[in-house]
């Protein structure tokens, strides 16, 4: 597949659990209708928690969110990132993202390597890093996943573009009031691996919005603003090649840092 319709959903994530899963199920019904073959959600789309209230939210791999994802997979026919929950596993405690394929089965999941220790927010009391990037194939497209405060580390973006990803998805709850940051993280991230970025991002009172997708040029193609909602971003994989063709910064490098192997 060298043309894909990307949805990602943004919501904004308050106290109240059943609300805010009540919300994600109207907005997935609403962009189910236009049929795209990727839906990326946001992080911690059941619920943001405090380190110390983190515990309270866990939820072991299979469970009902993902069977809940599971079945939008299916009745959409679409490709699901399932934006990320708190993962335990082995009396850990992860920020997870589910991959789903169009039949609704579990291929993968990402654990966020790079934890929000910043601005005075101690994710990494609660959370335990995970150890691997992500890259996985459907639909013929090659693609990572990033979770949030990822954007801020080139390298495993890097790595994903040696991996021959054509492109990497990020759900997000990025903070106020970094908004230049998110958009220049995100952009610069596309433009320094001429590959395409999309991402879902939590909005409202606490997080920036402007979930968007992203191309080679480090150019946004479709922006869900700063309201709940979604965007539907069609994308051209040959634009790739059509990038590098004339931006051959990849094939250029001279120097190469060796990154995980």
């Amino acid at each position: 597949m060298r043309k894909l319709k990307v949805c990602g959903i943004q919501i904004e994530t308050k106290k109240n659990r059943k609300g805010n899963l009540k919300k994600l199920k109207e907005l997935l019904d609403k962009a189910g209708k236009e049929k795209p073959d990727f839906i990326l959600i946001p992080e911690m789309f059941e619920i943001v928690a405090k380190p110390e209230d983190v515990h309270k939210y866990t939820h072991p791999i299979p469970c009902e969110l993902t069977e809940m994802l599971s079945d939008y997979a299916k009745n959409f026919n679409a490709n699901i990132i399932g934006g990320s929950f708190f993962e335990e596993d082995n009396k850990k405690v992860y920020n997870t993202s589910v991959i789903f394929n169009r039949k609704g089965e579990i291929i993968g999941k990402y654990r966020k390597m790079h934890l929000f220790d910043a601005f005075g927010f101690g994710e990494s009391k609660a959370i335990t890093p995970g150890e691997r990037p992500f890259v996985a194939e459907l639909d013929e497209v090659r693609f990572g996943v990033a979770i949030c405060y990822d954007i801020r580390f080139p390298e495993i973006f890097r790595y994903y573009a040696d991996k021959g990803t054509n492109i990497v998805f990020v759900p997000a709850a990025f903070f106020q009031p970094n908004h230049d940051h998110w958009y220049l993280n995100v952009c610069s991230r596309a433009l320094d691996n001429t590959m395409f970025i999309a991402t879902a991002n939590q909005t409202g009172r606490y997080w920036v919005g402007r979930s968007m997708a992203v191309n080679p040029w480090g150019i946004p193609v479709a922006s869900a603003g700063t309201e709940e909602g979604y965007y539907i971003a069609d994308i051209n994989l040959n634009l790739i090649n059509q990038v590098r063709e004339k931006l051959p910064t990849m094939a250029g490098r001279r120097f190469k840092v060796d990154l995980m192997g």
